[in-house]
């Protein structure tokens, strides 16, 4: 496999699955079957509930894979002088808070597991919080050609 190649496909698996985990995660509140968005041909899928969540689910299971496997691929060239961007630590802090919210809400759905409302709540709005905020400032990113890192050169 090329060099380019194997840079591109976690690059591409992230940036789908990270739409897609917004997408769904919106369609979790439930907003597509009200305002007609599962009407629209082809997404007729958004407006049933659990398909969406399981979808959601699996979608950010490979954001989550795609997310460690670069969090380790960047903590081995750190010795090679590879270095986050501010927008990159940045972006990298917010995906942390969403997806470590999610896990969490997600094992609380585990029988057994009993989190008290508060926590729930706080939860919720931790997780939708960071997941419109990382969106944002990603769209933001794209659009200024920020990198997630750069290398240090030698001083």
């Amino acid at each position: 496999m090329k060099a380019h190649l194997s840079r591109r496909i976690p690059a591409w698996l992230f940036a789908v699955s990270a739409a897609l985990t917004v997408f769904t995660g919106f369609g979790n509140m439930p907003l597509y079957g009200r305002y007609y968005i599962a009407d629209i041909p082809g997404l007729g899928w958004s407006g049933d509930f659990f398909v969406n969540l399981y979808i959601h689910y699996l979608s950010a299971s490979v954001l989550l894979g795609v997310s460690v496997f670069g969090a380790v691929q960047f903590i081995t060239q750190r010795s090679r002088g590879l270095k986050l961007t501010r927008s990159g630590a940045v972006r990298a802090a917010i995906l942390a808070a969403a997806l470590a919210s999610g896990l969490v809400m997600a094992l609380r759905n585990l029988p057994g597991v009993n989190l008290p409302f508060a926590l729930h709540v706080g939860l919720n709005f931790l997780h939708m919080g960071a997941a419109v905020l990382f969106a944002l400032f990603a769209i933001g990113c794209v659009a200024a050609r920020c990198r997630w890192t750069h290398a240090e050169t030698g001083r």
